[in-house]
């Protein structure tokens, strides 16, 4: 092998090495959503934003909203794609991802990509002021 030879395969390899990496880093799992167990109370505040449709707040990675409609629902925080934090937008009735644009229907399932993995749903039960996020 000559000194061409030797210095095409290197180049070859490398970019062979550096587009793997990039393409592993660039999607997300569902599967690192957290494992969550925890109550809030929605007249306390933060979590009192719920008591109003269309709000949502955050915690321990879990995006919780109240949709217009009224039903309180929950999520995975982290977009799938890239981990971005994903927001609920009420009025569309999705979560949005402002990194690339993904979106995701109330239960979580990609409507636009570039994400191709569902956001992790949790269980969602109301007693009262007291709702608990598990799953």
């Amino acid at each position: 092998m000559d000194r061409k030879e030797f210095l095409s395969s290197l180049g070859f390899s490398a970019a062979s090495l550096m587009m793997a990496s990039c393409l592993g880093s660039c999607q997300k799992s569902s599967t690192n959503a957290p494992t969550v167990d925890f109550t809030i109370d929605i007249s306390q505040s933060p979590y009192d934003v719920l008591a109003i449709a269309g709000n949502a707040v955050s915690k321990d990675g879990v995006i919780i909203a109240k949709t217009l409609a009224g039903d309180i629902i929950a999520v995975a925080q982290a977009c799938t794609h890239e981990g971005i934090n994903v927001t609920f937008q009420a009025n569309s009735n999705r979560f949005y991802c402002s990194g690339h644009g993904a979106t995701f229907s109330t239960t979580g399932a990609v409507t636009n990509g570039p994400a191709s993995s569902p956001l992790k749903q949790y269980t969602v039960t109301v007693n009262g002021n007291l709702i608990r996020i598990n799953g």
